[in-house]
């Protein structure tokens, strides 16, 4: 398994192109041959819902990146926490930080061999933390765009553009200072990794409680606007 997850995130996506130029007669330069070729030092395709991780900061993501790229056709990888230091560019304390993290949210674990890290990748199928994320994102497609809050009709022609606009910026708040709380969504965490078959309905209870916030932000911020209308 951990092979075949290499092979599909690491390997089959870390690829460059190599091209040959030749100078024409006129004084233009153009392309004779290209082709791609693996690469795995300077190129590395990761899959979508891991790049846009609402529940991984920008320094977790950089240092699980720098893993990946260093992982062997075994699923693993060995490498000092100070040359990933180097390698970022942020401190060795940074990058301990972020492999706590990445271990606590089940991305890698870790063993010792002499001063260097023995990572092992963990599957990505049922990862809490990307599922949640997931539920994010569809939250957004349905609920920030305008084409989804124009499914309804009612709610859209009792409030017009200055409502839509009060609630895209309840969107925005609430995910960005309520979603990722850990008293807010460690309970979903649970729920996934207890119950994963119980998918709808934990995606269901997300959605609302999420609603419910927003809703709440936008009674507020209509309120002090002195736009207060009954549909939102």
């Amino acid at each position: 398994m951990a092979a075949k997850f290499i092979d599909d995130i690491i390997f089959n996506g870390a690829r460059m192109v190599e091209t040959e130029f030749s100078d024409r007669k006129d004084g233009r330069t153009v392309i004779t041959r290209s082709s791609i070729i693996p690469n795995h030092g300077k190129y590395l395709t990761i899959p979508e819902n891991v790049k846009r991780c609402y529940y991984l900061d920008a320094n977790e993501k950089l240092v699980l990146f720098e893993l990946y790229s260093r992982a062997k056709e075994d699923g693993k990888c060995q490498v000092a926490m100070d040359l990933v230091s180097l390698k970022l560019g942020i401190s060795e304390r940074t990058v301990r930080t972020c492999v706590k993290e990445l271990v606590k949210k089940k991305f890698v674990q870790v063993s010792k061999k002499g001063r260097s890290n023995i990572y092992t990748f963990d599957a990505l199928k049922d990862n809490p933390y990307l599922v949640l994320s997931e539920f994010i994102h569809e939250f957004i497609q349905n609920y920030y765009y305008k084409a989804g809050l124009r499914k309804d009709k009612e709610w859209v022609n009792a409030v017009g553009d200055e409502g839509i606009r009060l609630w895209r910026e309840a969107v925005v708040d609430t995910l960005a200072k309520e979603a990722k709380k850990e008293e807010f969504y460690k309970p979903y965490l649970l729920r996934l990794t207890d119950t994963p078959d119980d998918y709808e309905n934990i995606a269901s209870s997300f959605t609302n409680e999420l609603l419910e916030l927003i809703n709440n932000d936008v009674m507020k911020k209509a309120s002090k606007l002195g736009f207060l209308s009954d549909a939102v």
